[in-house]
């Protein structure tokens, strides 16, 4: 997954896929376990697999539906603890979210021409507007 930007950025170029029509759907240390957001482009936020696709797309605009794991408890490192298995508490609640997630991006992709949608925060902008180019780390393999 942290590699992923590879093939993001060969199925946009096959299809014909403009980078701010590409949603992207990643886990978010920082926010509570099964808590949403979107994001419309901007910062990567350290998360690995986003800073694939914003390399490899060589920009920033792709909205992103950010869904809440929360920060691992005691000494459970980040890695273990986003690569393990959800208890069976996490995953009842996670049922709820897959709802919800497929809810709003339908809403994403079927509200285009209302860019003041409720997903985005009040003065929110469109991706488009709030890109900027990026070039490709030296040692990610981005080649299409």
């Amino acid at each position: 997954m942290n590699i992923n930007g590879v093939s993001v950025a060969k199925a946009a170029v096959k299809y014909s896929i403009k980078p701010e029509h590409i949603l992207l759907v990643h886990d978010d240390l920082d926010k509570a376990l099964g808590k949403l957001a979107m994001k419309q482009g901007g910062s990567v936020r350290g998360h690995n697999g986003v800073r694939s696709c914003a390399e490899c797309l060589q920009t920033d605009v792709m909205p992103r539906l950010r869904v809440g794991i929360g920060r691992p408890s005691g000494k459970t490192s980040v890695d273990r603890d986003v690569l393990g298995r959800f208890s069976q508490e996490e995953q009842k609640i996670l049922s709820g979210v897959l709802e919800q997630s497929v809810d709003i991006l339908l809403s994403q992709l079927t509200d285009k021409e209302d860019v003041q949608s409720p997903l985005l925060p009040p003065g929110g902008r469109p991706a488009l507007q709030t890109g900027k180019q990026i070039s490709p780390a030296k040692d990610t393999t981005c080649q299409i």
